[in-house]
């Protein structure tokens, strides 16, 4: 896992760093400060997987995640997104504003929203923070592997 497309132009990353438990599990510590105000939160999740070179595979979602908080009525991908961050972030689980302040996170994703049957390979997981002119104001890649006995790094 690492922070990607850094610097930002509204946000300050004051640390991204990838740490790894004695038994394997890997997580990104990210302390990120969002000096502006927002209303409009694009989220958006691409998975990749690489034959030669990375290249989209089965996943491909975007939602706006202000409107999903205040509205509560979700389709089935919104609640997949909504699920994750709610589970693995629950102190930012919450509607808009957001903003004005420095969020800092010990980030895992839980394995329970990873397909069980996958093909063996390598993957990576595009995740996309963007405001209303699709500015990014935080990314990250994750990159795995899938082998015979399951999910590997």
């Amino acid at each position: 896992m690492l922070c990607v497309r850094t610097p930002y132009k509204y946000t300050i990353v004051n640390h991204c760093t990838m740490e790894q438990f004695p038994n394997g599990t890997v997580g990104l510590h990210i302390s990120v400060h969002i000096p502006v105000v927002m209303n409009y939160i694009e989220i958006s999740a691409k998975a990749y997987y690489k034959y030669t070179t990375y290249r989209p595979f089965m996943i491909d979602w975007s939602i706006e995640y202000c409107r999903a908080a205040r509205v509560g009525n979700f389709n089935p991908t919104t609640a997949v997104v909504m699920k994750v961050v709610e589970e693995s972030m629950p102190d930012f689980y919450y509607p808009c504003p957001h903003g004005n302040r420095t969020y800092t996170v010990f980030w895992l994703l839980p394995a329970k929203f990873i397909p069980e049957s996958m093909p063996s390979g390598d993957y990576r997981l595009d995740i996309y923070y963007r405001d209303s002119a699709n500015t990014i104001f935080f990314a990250l890649e994750m990159y795995g592997a899938v082998r015979k006995q399951g999910i590997i790094g």
